[in-house]
């Protein structure tokens, strides 16, 4: 049952990704070039749990155990578990992805870079739940609230690095901004998010004051991250002929016999 309800919030990711693919003006970038990024993304887990486990084994050889255990301030302990565990691998992985993505498919438009990057996290997603949804009814039900969450983190990446690009080409500043704002938005939801609910210290305080105290946090990241989520999916709509406007690409000017401009009017040029 658990696995069901984890396909089933999979099968909401696949929906907003073709929606996000359709609105593309004025048209969209063609099939094969958004399915690209998805299949990329399929693999990511694997990376990042690879990437995880040698982080893990890093901290057992050189701590002797869990960072969490070495840290002594439970939240402090809980964001950076999370930060390695979760928050800077799987995005790390993904900006990997992202990078070769761009690489086979030259997009061409700011609204692009944000849709190509939706698509690794859309990706990602269909494996991760596929994985992670059998393990509980209960588990699984949580988790679709933040069905788009990683489709999200993709939106924030892909449109910061497409503006950062826009920015260059047009010399209009910013562009290391962007390029900041790119990986970090992403990394810091992700850690605070898994360290709210994952690696949540209530579920592991003895005290049951302290338990309902980080429970309740919990709760509070968990309600503003899913209607965060929604903000970036509704402003990213918003956004779709600005985004679509922004060409990353320089026009060729068209050139005569002796290669100087030429200005006559091409029979397809609009009059």
């Amino acid at each position: 049952m658990g696995l069901l309800v984890s396909l089933f919030a999979t099968a909401l990711c696949a929906i907003v990704y073709i929606r996000m693919y359709r609105r593309e003006l004025p048209e969209p970038i063609g099939v094969k070039k958004a399915v690209i990024p998805v299949a990329l993304g399929l693999f990511s887990p694997i990376f990042s749990t690879a990437l995880v486990i040698a982080f893990g084994l890093l901290f057992t050889y050189t701590l002797g155990g869990s960072i969490q255990d070495r840290i002594s301030s439970p939240v402090l302990g809980a964001i950076v578990g999370s930060f390695f565990l979760a928050g800077f691998t799987e995005e790390f992985i993904k900006f990997l992805v992202f990078l070769l993505t761009v690489k086979i498919v030259k997009p061409k438009k700011v609204y692009e870079f944000g849709l190509l990057c939706a698509g690794v996290g859309f990706g990602f997603t269909a494996l991760e739940e596929t994985l992670y949804g059998g393990s509980g009814i209960a588990t699984a039900v949580a988790r679709i609230p933040m069905f788009a969450m990683h489709v999200v983190f993709g939106i924030l990446m892909g449109t910061h690095i497409g503006l950062a690009r826009y920015n260059k080409k047009e010399g209009i500043g910013e562009v290391g901004k962007q390029r900041f704002l790119a990986f970090f938005l992403p990394v810091l939801w992700h850690t605070l998010y898994d360290a709210a609910t994952t690696a949540n210290p209530g579920l592991r305080a003895e005290d049951e004051a302290m338990q309902v105290i980080y429970i309740i946090g919990g709760l509070i990241v968990i309600i503003a991250s899913t209607v965060l989520q929604f903000i970036v999916l509704v402003r990213f709509r918003k956004n779709t002929e600005k985004y679509c406007s922004m060409e990353l690409i320089q026009p060729v000017p068209a050139t005569g016999e002796n290669g100087e401009p030429d200005d006559t009017e091409s029979p397809d040029s609009p009059v």
